[in-house]
Order: structure tokens, then sequence, then C-alpha cells
């Protein structure tokens, strides 16, 4: 006994900066019994910037995504509460839904998947059957949709035109929250061919400190493109190119086309992009376009479950530097996360019992490393081990999944862990199992942030939000 009271006081003796690097090796679900219950010296320390700095870098490193805004901007209980939220979302402990619900405006069918819920979990972005864009503060409590963006307010023209497409890119590198927001449009009163893809984008930022931030866009480039058919849509840009996969493998030849768009920027009457160039391919390319690290495109073939992996290097060059193939037929893809090594995805693969019905069987992983000398490959992460009953609503993540079954009218959380440096199991994929039962109401997410463990559906014309908390 006298030697353990010697080692607490040694301990306590050590200067605070020392302390708080050690303490952060403590668990995170062991953080709030190390404020309660621990000696008065070992509490102060919970109670300093630098303990919560340690933290968040270490989450951080663990993928998840940083602040919004520089941590010197955050008041310790601020740091404290972005940290503990993070904690509880990926804590493998039992947890319930609290749910808010909202007013949603009217919006074009089929328009649910292209709402983003931006990386962090706070800002939704909704578009609407005019054109314009709203947004959501989540973290507020009256989830008011506020006017982003309107391309009619700055080219009347394009007012008959209806949206075919979104897309955001992050800027991952910017010390506050940043990212463009692009659109595509084509003119909805020509029928037949369609010669032209209207495309937009807008620079958004964040304006202000904490509850009382907001986001402001700016556009910065618009321009319109060749379009031969009016058939399956994909597209995808970076602050270079803009990316569009033309044609269908039963209409005409499968290709995408790659256009410098930065001669358009500051431009806002539309002008028409020719020089192009075209990347031949031999199937059917209109599932999934993305640029996942600076000029490197991924073209997902859903033919032959294929990702050509190409290095853009002008509007009229390119290198083929990957393809992979991928083990199963895949199913539910996750977006695609950004790590400073790799961006990653996970996918399902499911088995068919009819044709309305669908199981859930297993969770793979997929590593694209931003070393171009390394090849991406799969890996699988685990099975998932449950109900096979009734239908599922699957919303996977890199870590943390969602799963609703409509049998039971309950929703599940899975968390599964893995480390995307091996390019193979080390071992048997782990069995994933429900952890707790999270709500037991019809409950069908849209979109998700595994961060924050938050969820967002829409029904009967109302916004509704899901967070994760402890029980």
């Amino acid at each position: 006994m006298e030697d353990t009271h010697q080692a607490v006081q040694g301990l306590t003796s050590l200067p605070t900066e020392v302390l708080s690097r050690i303490l952060i090796h403590v668990d995170g679900s062991d953080i709030s019994a190390l404020q309660q219950k621990t000696c008065q010296t070992l509490h102060s320390v919970t109670m300093t910037r630098q303990f919560w700095y340690n933290r968040i870098h270490r989450l951080c490193e663990k993928h998840v995504c940083p602040p919004e805004e520089e941590l010197e901007e955050y008041s310790t209980a601020e740091l404290e509460q972005w940290t503990m939220r993070r904690i509880h979302a990926r804590s493998t402990s039992p947890v319930k839904l609290q749910l808010r619900t909202g007013r949603d405006p009217p919006l074009l069918i089929g328009f649910y998947e292209n709402t983003f819920l931006i990386p962090g979990g706070r800002w939704l972005l909704k578009p609407h059957s005019n054109l314009s864009i709203y947004f959501v503060d989540l973290d507020s409590s009256n989830l008011k949709l506020h006017p982003l963006l309107d391309p009619k307010k700055d080219n009347p023209s394009i007012s008959n035109h209806k949206a075919v497409g979104y897309r955001i890119l992050i800027d991952h590198k910017a010390p506050r929250l940043t990212f463009r927001f692009q659109g595509s449009l084509i003119d909805s009163r020509r029928s037949g061919d369609l010669p032209f893809t209207y495309a937009y984008i807008y620079q958004v930022d964040l304006i202000g400190h904490g509850a009382s931030a907001t986001l402001v866009a700016q556009i910065i480039a618009t321009f319109r493109c060749m379009r031969e058919r009016d058939t399956g849509f994909t597209h995808a840009f970076n602050n270079r190119y803009f990316a569009q996969g033309r044609g269908d493998y039963l209409l005409t030849e499968p290709a995408v086309e790659i256009f410098d768009y930065r001669q358009a920027l500051g431009c806002f009457n539309y002008p028409t992009l020719m020089d192009s160039h075209t990347l031949p391919l031999s199937e059917d390319c209109s599932t999934h376009l993305e640029f996942i690290n600076e000029d490197v495109l991924a073209v997902y073939c859903d033919v032959t479950d294929t990702y050509h992996i190409f290095n853009i290097e002008s509007p009229t060059s390119f290198k083929l530097l990957h393809e992979i193939k991928l083990p199963v037929l895949p199913f539910d893809f996750s977006r695609t996360y950004w790590t400073p090594e790799a961006s990653l995805m996970t996918f399902t693969s499911p088995t068919f019992s009819t044709l309305i019905q669908r199981n859930m069987e297993r969770i793979y992983g997929l590593v694209i490393p931003h070393d171009s000398k390394l090849c991406p490959w799969t890996v699988e992460i685990g099975r998932f081990v449950g109900s096979k009953k009734g239908y599922f609503t699957f919303k996977p993540g890199i870590f943390i999944s969602l799963l609703y079954n409509s049998e039971t009218g309950t929703n599940s959380r899975l968390v599964h862990e893995w480390d995307y440096t091996c390019e193979s199991s080390c071992s048997e994929p782990t069995p994933i199992s429900p952890l707790g039962q999270e709500v037991d109401q019809f409950w069908l997410p849209s979109v998700f942030d595994e961060d924050t463990g938050r969820s967002v559906s829409f029904q009967s014309h109302k916004l509704r939000v899901a967070d994760f908390a402890s029980l």
C-alpha cells in the first residue's frame, strides 16, 4: 500500500505538461472517471488546454476529421465537448438515439441522395427543386434552413434548367472549414440529344465562431461542355479538372471526358469548354467518378467491378496507375474518407433472397494509397452476425455503420475497427454484431456522419436528426 501511495505521489509531482502526455494513454471512456474520482492534481490536468489538444491530435491520428476551426479559437470547455462527443461515438458501449425534428421543404423526387452532410456532422446541405441550395446548422436547436446559394440569381438564363447532380470538394489542408460546391444542370426544354452540361462552382467558407458560425458561398466559375446523350450521368471535380462520364455501353462508346475549368474562373455566363481529353474505357463507367487525391481520379466500372486509377497530368495527358478488381459484387459504398496517406472506402457484399429483400453479410475495406507506387487493395473487415429477416437499409462508414431492419423497426450500430495499413487480414475476419437497439421506431437514415454518430432522415416533409447518446 505504501509503495502505491509513493507511486501516486511520484506521478502527481511531475509537471503538468508531462502528466498531460501520460494521461493521453488513458482510454477515452475513462476520462469522466479521471475527472471525478481521482486526486485534485490529476483532475486539474484534465482542465488544461494541453490535455485536450493531445486528445484531439490522437483522435485525428485515428482518422477523425479535425475541428472546423483552429484549436486556439475554442475555449477549454468547447475542446472537451468536441473531444468527448467523438469518443462516445466510437465507444463500444451501448448508446441510444436522441431525436430532433425540423421542417423540410419539398424536394425533387430522387434528390435525397444529393443531400450532403459535411464531415464533422454539423452542416447539412440540401438542394431545392428550384435549383437553390440550403444549409442547416444541425447543432442548433431549431434546425432552420438558410439559403446558401442560388445559381439563378447569378444567371437568370438557367431558370428553366434542371439539376442532374452535385459534388463537394473539401480543402483538407485549410486551417478552417472551406470547400467548393459544384452543380451540374441540363436544359429541361430540350428533348432527345442534350448537347451541353452546364456546371457552376461556388467557394463556401465558414464565417464566425462556435454557435454563431455560419456558411457563406461565393460563385467562382461557370462553364458548359459537350454532352452527347441524355444517359446515366456521373461527374467529379477538383481544384483544376471537371470530369464527366459520357455515354452508356448500350447506346454509345463509354468514356470519361476531362476538362480544365481554370480558364472559366471568374466567368459567370457559362462559356463553352472545348478542349478536353477522353479516357477510353471498354466498359460502362456511369456508376462512380471521384478525385481521391489532388489529380488522381478513380473510375469505377460496374460491368467488371473494377476501379481504374488515373493520374490526370494535363487535359490531354493521363497515366493509368492501377486497376483493382473488387473481390465480390459490391453494394452500399461509403463516402470516400480522406487521410494524408490514403483514401478509404467500405462496401458490403449482399446476398439476395428476393428482388425486394437483401441480407448484408460481409463488410470490406478498400484502400487507395496516395503514393502511386503502392497498389490499392481490399480487405475483408468482418461479417455481419444478426437477424437475416426483413429489409435492410445499410449506411456503411469506415469504422462505424448503421443498420435498419424493417421487420423489427429497429436501428443498430456496427463498430468495425481495422488496420487499413495492412494489405490483407492478419487473421479471420471478426464477426460484427449490432451494439444495442438504438431506437424502437421507423428510422430510415439518408446521410450519416460516423465521427459524431449523427444521422439524418427525411419523412413527410420533416427533417429528423438523431445523435448518439450514452445510456
